[in-house]
C-alpha cells in the first residue's frame, strides 16, 4: 500500500514539475481490494477566483485485468453553491472491439485519460465548486478499478508573436 502511494505521490510530483504552473486541482482516489461501491461517491471541491479563465479539466481510470466489462458507465456532476451547473452519465469505452484494453500500463493495470468535456470549462461565478463522479454499473461492489484521479489546470493563453 505504501509502495502504490509513493508511487502517484511521484506521479504527480512530476507532472508539476513538467508545468510552469501547477495544477488548481489534482485529486486521486484509491479504492481499498480494487472495489468501487456503488455509495463510494468522489467529491472534489474547487476554489474558482478567475472566472475569465478557460480551465482543461481531465481525470484518469487505473483498472486492473480483473474489471469484468469493457465499459463503465460514470455519473458526472459539478454543483455550485446555488444550483446544479453541469450534469451527465458517459459510457466509457475501456477496451475496444476485439478486448484489448484501451489507455497506457504495463501488464495488468491500465490507465485511461479522458477530458471532462472536448472543449475547455468556464465558470460563471466565483467560488466553490463540487465535481462528483459516481459509477453507474450494477454490480456491488464493482471490481477492478483501483484509482480515479480529477485534473484541473488553467489553459495557456495564447502568445502573441
Amino acid at each position: 500500500m505504501k509502495a502504490k502511494s509513493l508511487l502517484v505521490l511521484f506521479a504527480l510530483g512530476l507532472a508539476a514539475l513538467a508545468c510552469q504552473e501547477g495544477p488548481l486541482v489534482q485529486s486521486v482516489t484509491s479504492f481499498s481490494e480494487d472495489q468501487w461501491y456503488q455509495d463510494s461517491v468522489i467529491h472534489v471541491d474547487v476554489n474558482v477566483t478567475d472566472t475569465q479563465a478557460v480551465y482543461r479539466v481531465s481525470f484518469q481510470i487505473r483498472h486492473s485485468n480483473a474489471y469484468p466489462y469493457s465499459n463503465l458507465y460514470l455519473f458526472r456532476e459539478i454543483r455550485s453553491a446555488h444550483q446544479t451547473e453541469y450534469q451527465d452519465t458517459v459510457d466509457i469505452r475501456l477496451a475496444n472491439e476485439a478486448g484489448a484494453w484501451n489507455g497506457s500500463g504495463v501488464g495488468a493495470l491500465k490507465t485511461l485519460e479522458l477530458p471532462y468535456r472536448q472543449a475547455g470549462l468556464r465558470f460563471p461565478k466565483p467560488g466553490t465548486y463540487r465535481f462528483r463522479f459516481q459509477h453507474g454499473m450494477r454490480d456491488e461492489p464493482l471490481v477492478g478499478i483501483r484509482d480515479f484521479a480529477l485534473t484541473i489546470e488553467k489553459e495557456e493563453e495564447p502568445t502573441e508573436n
